[in-house]
């Protein structure tokens, strides 16, 4: 198999060249007066307008820092997806503390700001102490209030706790995502494995020049498992996000694809031990423990339930690529997904309680979710060309690889609202996001 016949991997779907044949693999206003929450059942058809002004430290001082917890504000209420943000320079530029005067409020509140996060912060004891409020401009009541102590590189941190805590006044449910991806960025022949915190800078893990691709993170955050072409066919390997070590898993057959980690030391991925594309259950050292699938279809994409008594993954037994589900413990297959003729990249939620799936739609892909007990499937995207979804711990966002930017990146997408928030913005495609379990 040569490099080129490998890049017909794609996102959703992955094309193998065995032998000579060419196999598809799948691989509000008023809030002073009373709480009241956004519906995040719904699409948001109007957001907040917030200010996030620099903080005040004391006697005037550290304007750099007040400005950087202003820019973390910004940043976080952005990924909620529940915010527009008032530009900065529509309004005066000066740090606004805790205690806001009157014309400061009101300034805000004539440019239609509906909130206003105000603040200050100082050195107490040798720590870093926030004093932070989020205020209805118009009235000048005090919405939410909180302090926060911890070391002096704590801040963006605490400014993340608090803005979690705006979310959860207005929601109902905390809404800041948070935690590491990994995820793939490159071209035609050469694409590496990268990773980020959100809203962070990308780190390569990998540097072979070569195929790399389909990341997964063992459930304890440790290690990345990927697919490499370095070797001369795809085989599968681990990397320690930290250190950088890497190590090989598994080289059974010509092909060993899309790993997925789960509970107890266990990886499924796809082989071809037998001749043809079934789906393993290996131990963390790349050993064959259990064999899952038998049939003359492909069987590709694993993706654990939270408990690990379950897998869903893609087959074309019934002739195009659809869901199924089946018993980590063997057994018969269920067919999940019946709307649609092509639903690839399954990825079930850490709640349990829905499998996403990237679906053919019109010219390009689209994300669903689904109930695992099948019907009922729900779009999440509209815009662009959107492929393999990848869950937030807490189950509220999902990152994806989507072309509605033009080249393909990364976004995180709101589940309830469908609100889409650009995350890379890298040289060459980002495809292929996966979100590292427990916000590690």
């Amino acid at each position: 198999m040569s490099r080129r016949q490998l890049t017909l991997f794609q996102d959703t779907f992955l094309n193998v060249v065995i032998s000579i044949s060419l196999l598809l693999v799948w691989v509000g206003d008023g809030l002073a007066q009373s709480r009241e929450y956004i519906d995040v059942r719904a699409p948001i058809t109007k957001k907040y307008v917030i200010a996030t002004p620099k903080l005040q430290g004391p006697g005037g001082s550290g304007p750099e820092l007040g400005a950087a917890l202003a820019v973390q504000a910004d940043q976080d209420l952005r990924l909620s997806g529940h915010f527009t943000v008032l530009d900065p320079g529509t309004y005066d530029s000066s740090p606004i503390g805790p205690s806001p005067s009157t014309g400061q409020l009101h300034s805000l509140s004539a440019l239609g700001c509906n909130l206003v996060i105000a603040g200050g912060w100082r050195q107490e004891g040798g720590q870093l102490v926030l004093d932070l409020k989020l205020i209805d401009p118009g009235s000048g009541q005090m919405l939410v209030g909180k302090r926060y102590r911890g070391g002096a590189n704590d801040g963006q941190r605490m400014m993340t706790q608090f803005v979690n805590e705006v979310v959860l006044f207005l929601t109902g449910e905390r809404g800041v995502p948070q935690g590491r991806l990994a995820f793939i960025s490159g071209g035609t022949d050469v694409r590496e494995l990268y990773m980020m915190d959100i809203g962070g800078s990308p780190k390569q893990l990998t540097r072979y020049r070569t195929l790399t691709l389909t990341p997964s993170w063992s459930p304890d955050g440790q290690e990345v498992f990927f697919c490499s072409y370095r070797g001369g066919f795809p085989a599968l390997y681990a990397v320690n996000p930290g250190s950088g070590s890497i190590r090989k898993l598994s080289t059974h057959g010509t092909l060993n694809v899309t790993p997925a980690g789960g509970p107890r030391g266990l990886l499924a991925a796809t082989l071809n031990k037998s001749g043809d594309q079934e789906i393993y259950l290996l131990d963390r050292q790349g050993n064959i423990k259990q064999r899952l699938t038998q049939s003359p279809g492909i069987d590709i994409s694993p993706t654990f339930s939270p408990d690990g008594a379950q897998l869903a993954f893609v087959s074309n037994r019934g002739g195009n690529p659809q869901i199924y589900i089946v018993s980590t413990g063997g057994g018969q297959p269920r067919r999940l997904t019946f709307g649609g003729t092509y639903n690839v990249s399954p990825a079930w939620s850490p709640r349990g309680d829905l499998i996403a799936y990237a679906s053919r739609t019109g010219g390009g892909f689209q994300i669903l979710v689904i109930s695992p007990q099948g019907g009922g499937a729900r779009q999440i995207t509209r815009e662009g060309s959107n492929e393999s979804p990848t869950w937030s711990p807490d189950g509220s966002f999902i990152a994806c690889s989507s072309t509605r930017g033009g080249t393909s990146a990364i976004y995180l997408v709101n589940v309830k609202t469908g609100t889409a928030t650009r995350l890379t913005t890298m040289p060459g495609a980002q495809t292929q996001p996966a979100w590292a379990p427990g916000g590690k």
